[in-house]
């Protein structure tokens, strides 16, 4: 266990069942209280009803077409929201999105599928200030 994750509230924003099945069981087994959204319907009222949060896992393609990167740039709006670290989680080409990603302020990129192994190490450490971009490499 990653004592660094223990009672952090992490909120999971992820169309796919297995994914989110993933990261949430990951995480959880780590201590952290998790909040998932996977029909990114109202998602940012979703996150203001359960604030306080450590970070924001956010999927890049979304249900119905909704691009992450437009919610995350509509989430910069809202102070309650814009000083939420936010890792994008992707399973489109890292060596393309993490410029994109890096550019719009995102906290970090973690490449699908994740390492199990690394994953919870690379969330404390965006929780701590760094910056993960993981490539799956």
């Amino acid at each position: 266990m990653t004592e660094a994750l223990k009672g952090k509230r992490i909120a999971v924003i992820e169309d796919n069942v297995t994914n989110m099945a993933v990261f949430a069981t990951t995480l959880r087994r780590q201590g952290v209280s998790v909040f998932q959204d996977a029909w990114n319907i109202g998602t940012t009222d979703f996150l203001l009803e359960h604030l306080p949060l450590d970070l924001i896992l956010l999927d890049i393609l979304l249900r119905r077409g909704v691009n992450g990167y437009k919610v995350f740039q509509k989430w910069q709006s809202y102070p309650e929201l814009k000083n939420i670290p936010v890792i994008a989680v992707s399973s489109l080409d890292a060596e393309s999105e993490i410029p994109k990603a890096q550019a719009m302020g995102f906290a970090g990129f973690i490449a699908k599928p994740i390492s199990l192994k690394n994953f919870p190490e690379q969330i404390a450490a965006c929780i701590d200030g760094e910056n993960v971009w993981a490539t799956g490499r």
